[in-house]
C-alpha cells in the first residue's frame, strides 16, 4: 500500500529518535523507502509516520495538509488522541498498515487571516483551535464576534477559543465546550470565563466566516495556533477564522473506535 515513508520526529527527544531509527529498520527489511526532512517528504513519501505525541500531530498536519499525504502517529505523549498507535505492539500495527489494514479519517484545519483595512497580513493554520487571550491573564479583553458578516455579540472575557471537531477535546472541552465527533462539519466558538451568566458555547456550519474585532488592546492581546505559534494582534486588525480548503488524513489501527478513546483517555461516564 505504501512504498515510501517519511519519518518525522519529535525534535530534541532521543527516545523519539531511538524509536525512528528502529522503525526505520523495521520498514527497510519490508522494502519499504525511508526519507526524511520536509522537501523529501513531500516529493517522495505516499504516507507519514509521526514518532512523538499529539502536538507532534498538530505540527506535522499545518505543514503538510495541502499535500494529500496521510499521516500516522506512534504515540509517545501522554493522551494519543490523534498519535494512538501505542509503542508496544508498534511493529504489529505497521505491518497492518502496510497491509492495508487501517481505518483512514479526514479532519479539518483551521485557516486564519490577519487583515487590516482589508488588506491581510499574515496567514495562519491550526489543526485544534485559534485562541484570542490576554498577554496579562488577569485582565479581560473586549471583543466583537462577527459570523459571515453578521454581528453575534460583544463580548468581554479572558479569550475566545475557535475549535475544530478535532480540538473540541482540548482548550475547549477544558473552558466549557461541547465535545464534536470528527466527523461533525462545525465550528465552535466557546468563551473563556465569560463575564456575563448568560453565554454559553455556539456552534456554526463549518463553511462558515468568523471574524474577530478586538475592541481594547494595548498590544497585550495574543492570537494562538494549537498553543504552539502564537502573534500579538493590535486595534484596526480583524482575526478572520474559516475552515481551510485542505484537510488532513489520518490513520488509527483497525479497530479504532472514537468514543472508546474519549472513554479511555477523559474517563468519560466512569463511576467515581
Amino acid at each position: 500500500m505504501f512504498n515510501t515513508i517519511g519519518i518525522i520526529t519529535k525534535p530534541n527527544d532521543s527516545v523519539s529518535e531511538d524509536t525512528a531509527i528502529r522503525l526505520s529498520e523495521f520498514l527497510l527489511i519490508h522494502s519499504v523507502d525511508v526519507v526524511s526532512g520536509n522537501k523529501s517528504i513531500i516529493q517522495q513519501a505516499d504516507l507519514i509516520i509521526v514518532v512523538g505525541g499529539d502536538g507532534s500531530i498538530l505540527s506535522t498536519a499545518r505543514s503538510f495538509v495541502d499535500n494529500n499525504i496521510p499521516i500516522l502517529g506512534i504515540n509517545l505523549g501522554r493522551l494519543g488522541f490523534l498519535a494512538d498507535v501505542p509503542l508496544k505492539g508498534m511493529f504489529d500495527i505497521v505491518s497492518e498498515v502496510l497491509n492495508g489494514k487501517y481505518i483512514k479519517e479526514e479532519r479539518c484545519l483551521l485557516s486564519c487571516q490577519i487583515k487590516q483595512n482589508n488588506k491581510t497580513l499574515d496567514n495562519f493554520l491550526a489543526l485544534n483551535d485559534v485562541i484570542i487571550h490576554r498577554k496579562e491573564h488577569l485582565k479581560m479583553v473586549e471583543f466583537d464576534v462577527y459570523i459571515n458578516d453578521k454581528l453575534v455579540n460583544n463580548q468581554r472575557a479572558d479569550g475566545l477559543i475557535i475549535t475544530t471537531p478535532t480540538g473540541s477535546t482540548a482548550y475547549a472541552l477544558s473552558s466549557g465546550g461541547p465535545i464534536m465527533h470528527p466527523g461533525v462539519n462545525a465550528i465552535g466558538l466557546v468563551s473563556i470565563c465569560p463575564h456575563t451568566m448568560s453565554h454559553r458555547p455556539l456552534l456554526i456550519p463549518g463553511d462558515s466566516e468568523v471574524m474577530i474585532q478586538v475592541k481594547d488592546s494595548d498590544d497585550g492581546t495574543i492570537v494562538s495556533f494549537d498553543g504552539q505559534t502564537s502573534i500579538v494582534i493590535k486595534v484596526g486588525q480583524d482575526i478572520c477564522v474559516r475552515q481551510h480548503s485542505s484537510f488532513i488524513n489520518l490513520l488509527h489501527p483497525k479497530g479504532y473506535n472514537y468514543f472508546e478513546i474519549i472513554r479511555s483517555k477523559l474517563h468519560w461516564g466512569h463511576k467515581l
